[in-house]
């Protein structure tokens, strides 16, 4: 369900630096001279590294619980929040765009291709959205996330939507089909972080203090293979 978008003041870049002990939980660095937080305060607050001044110059405070994630791209904000909300804030028309996914958001991301947005949820789903309309593409099940702060994404081609798992595991679905195509043991306790390679078939994993690169036969099969 799509909140119409509401207006917010428009800036010419946005920033980074300041209190982070207060307003603490994630941070996400913009090219060179932006910082954005994203907080258990509910805002999401831009620093300029340029500027001497500790305040930050823009504050987004639309959120009803904390920020348990940001993306951003080269013109937008994707904020996910315990609120159960996913938030797009589109810095060139200075409006923001809110999908209600039902359960607090874990993480957010972006498409490779920047048309659909991914959001993992405490209920063990992942649904993907259409970026302008907000229509639901697709949901994605099968693997466990009822705790913790799980990362998700999509292959470096959009082909297949990947998460950690609370079981040691890690899941690949096939993007179109909707069908869990591989479930990867990992660990044999919970895989909260991952990343994907922007442009092959390679992928970083973290969990228990161990990080392991995936960067062979399994994966590259994986991107190769036809969907069922």
């Amino acid at each position: 369900m799509r909140a119409p978008g509401f207006g917010f003041p428009p800036k010419p870049y946005m920033a980074p630096y300041m209190n982070l002990a207060q307003t603490r939980s994630l941070l996400q660095l913009c090219r060179m001279f932006t910082i954005l937080s994203g907080s258990i305060d509910s805002s999401i607050r831009c620093w300029d590294c340029r500027s001497r001044r500790p305040e930050a110059i823009q504050i987004m405070d639309e959120a009803k619980d904390g920020i348990s994630s940001i993306k951003v791209s080269d013109h937008e904000i994707l904020a996910g929040s315990v609120d159960g909300n996913l938030r797009r804030y589109d810095l060139r028309a200075g409006v923001m765009c809110a999908d209600y996914v039902g359960s607090p958001i874990t993480c957010v991301s972006f498409s490779q291709d920047s048309q659909c947005l991914l959001a993992s949820s405490l209920d063990s789903c992942l649904r993907l959205l259409d970026k302008d309309t907000g229509e639901l593409l697709g949901e994605y099940s099968g693997h466990q996330n009822t705790s913790y702060k799980l990362d998700s994404c999509l292959s470096e081609k959009d082909t297949h939507v990947v998460s950690c798992s609370e079981d040691g595991s890690v899941c690949f679905w096939d993007l179109v089909e909707g069908s869990l195509a591989l479930k990867l043991p990992v660990s044999k306790g919970v895989i909260q972080s991952l990343s994907y390679h922007p442009t092959e078939p390679c992928l970083l994993t973290a969990s228990e203090g161990e990080v392991q690169l995936w960067r062979g036969r399994i994966i590259v099969k994986l991107q190769n293979s036809p969907s069922p």
